[in-house]
């Protein structure tokens, strides 16, 4: 069955158990026993709050209402685009540095926390109330 440009609404689709919704002609998502899914990406131009409860999960990266942040062991984090590797490239490590952070050094000391970060040259800690110090050069 089509819908129309204007459709605003719901729609069973029987070949596929579900039941759509669309917003002017566009199917936005659907319900079936597998639960909700939707169709586009999810945009919010204002902060998201949830509540204990919350879990949000893409591919092998969870995020929980408690603040913490889950990578799969075979994943990297990496910050600054690092680009590629001249080498194997590493598995369940934190890569820094790429054409975002080139010529940028770490500098700064965290008052209550601890932090490593990197430079193109440079690798360097911080220890809680500590100035920055480099582990490798």
């Amino acid at each position: 069955m089509a819908v129309s440009s204007t459709h605003n609404g719901w729609r069973y689709d029987p070949e596929n158990s579900r039941l759509d919704f669309y917003y002017r002609g566009t199917r936005v998502g659907h319900i079936n026993a597998s639960g909700l899914t939707g169709a586009l990406a999810l945009e919010a131009t204002t902060t998201v709050t949830a509540g204990t409860g919350f879990t949000a999960t893409t591919g092998d990266v969870t995020l929980s209402a408690d603040g913490a942040a889950f990578v799969a062991a075979t994943g990297n984090v990496e910050i600054g685009g690092p680009g590629a590797f001249a080498t194997t490239q590493p598995q369940g490590a934190v890569v820094m540095g790429g054409t975002s952070l080139s010529g940028i050094a770490p500098v700064g000391a965290i008052a209550t926390a601890g932090a490593v970060f990197a430079s193109d040259t440079v690798v360097r800690k911080i220890i809680a109330a500590g100035t920055a110090s480099n582990v490798e050069t």
